[in-house]
């Protein structure tokens, strides 16, 4: 009887543990049609599927644990799918520098532990810089198309081959920093702020492929507005790469939602980023910036449309402009399943590689065009 006594308890115990506990396996899969003219000389037109068109196709699992009312243990591991080909993750500098990144993460969006309280948020791990959880909800196209969004590439620093190796990836994506630690503060009347370092983990040098930024913001739950600044440094921590964005999003009425948002960077100190035609170009002082604005029309509560425009412009080592116009369609089947099209028109100041680049791949490098068309349509499904 004691025994039995005892086995009742335990099994009740068990059970309060575990309701006080979650987790959660959740994802998108984003499966699109995309034809995109002037990829090379001669027209060059392709088609493609692709997975991840307009949101990047992901899973995760999410958990959490309240071990007292005032304290709650965190953690997340999110990963790209690939769906198309069955691959999944992304790669990254590894322990080497590596312009494009070599090391495959499969854990690539998000791997990390933290503790959560009254006194705001502590995370570890590979985490996303801070411009992407304050600026990015004010992104003019809400971050749609990542793979040629100017903000995600070029203010998110998310390309490895325009950039070079800053920060403590060492190469590939800037937009996550490995070995990072992540403060967030609890909000208060709707204003917070965040404080993030990663360092380059190398002996004898703490500022070698290391990253340091702060943002802050505030929101009514309606309207918003967010700024964030960081510092990114190469291998040799003889270089850097300062960043900075800010955003806002305003809300007139039900219907309509306003976006707008404008970010920089500039490169200080010798540091190689080759460049087509020129593959020992110094960016030192380079400067990259971003403006962009978007509205959204909810036309019923199932179907909203989004026009968006973006303007990127290079100066300090060789001038470089294009433009970016979308307008996206997207339409809810279900609360987890729609259906979306979009047509986008890139512009490019000429063809040349400086010009075209800043087209993040609508217009191909080297074709002789400086402008083309992408349509795009497909479904996305959350779990």
């Amino acid at each position: 009887m004691l025994r039995a006594g005892i086995f009742c308890i335990l099994l009740l115990l068990t059970a309060a543990a575990s309701a006080q506990s979650q987790l959660t396996l959740y994802g998108v899969i984003d499966a699109g049609l995309i034809y995109n003219t002037h990829q090379a000389a001669g027209d060059g037109s392709r088609f493609s599927v692709e997975s991840g068109a307009l949101q990047v196709s992901r899973w995760g699992l999410r958990g959490s644990e309240q071990i007292d009312p005032d304290m709650r243990i965190l953690f997340s591991l999110e990963s790209t799918l690939n769906h198309d080909t069955g691959s999944a993750g992304a790669g990254f500098g590894g322990n080497q520098f590596s312009q494009n990144g070599t090391s495959t993460s499969l854990f690539d969006r998000a791997a990390w532990l933290g503790v959560s309280g009254r006194y705001g948020t502590l995370t570890a791990g590979r985490q996303n810089i801070l411009g992407v959880e304050s600026v990015g909800r004010a992104d003019p196209a809400d971050l749609a198309h990542a793979a040629t969004n100017p903000n995600v590439l070029l203010s998110g620093m998310y390309a490895g081959a325009l950039y070079g190796g800053f920060g403590s990836n060492r190469g590939g994506a800037a937009l996550r920093q490995n070995n990072a630690l992540k403060y967030l503060s609890p909000a208060v009347e709707g204003s917070g702020f965040a404080l993030m370092y990663a360092p380059g983990e190398q002996a004898a040098s703490v500022r070698s492929s290391s990253y340091a930024g702060v943002s802050a913001y505030y929101s009514n739950g309606r309207d918003g507005v967010a700024a964030a600044y960081g510092v990114f440094r190469d291998q040799t921590g003889a270089a850097s790469l300062e960043a900075w964005a800010a955003g806002v999003k305003w809300r007139p009425s039900e219907q309509w939602t306003v976006r707008a948002s404008f970010a920089g960077d500039v490169v200080r100190g010798d540091i190689t980023i080759p460049m087509p035609g020129n593959p020992q170009a110094n960016a030192n002082g380079r400067r990259i910036t971003v403006g962009g604005i978007g509205v959204d029309y909810q036309h019923f509560p199932a179907l909203v449309s989004t026009v968006a425009a973006y303007q990127s412009r290079r100066s300090g080592d060789v001038p470089g402009r294009a433009a970016q116009y979308l307008v996206i369609t997207k339409y809810s089947l279900s609360g987890r399943t729609v259906l979306y099209g979009s047509l986008t028109l890139a512009v490019a100041a000429s063809p040349a590689p400086q010009d075209t680049m800043l087209a993040l791949g609508i217009i191909g490098i080297g074709s002789g065009y400086r402008s083309a068309w992408r349509v795009a349509s497909g479904m996305q499904h959350v779990f």
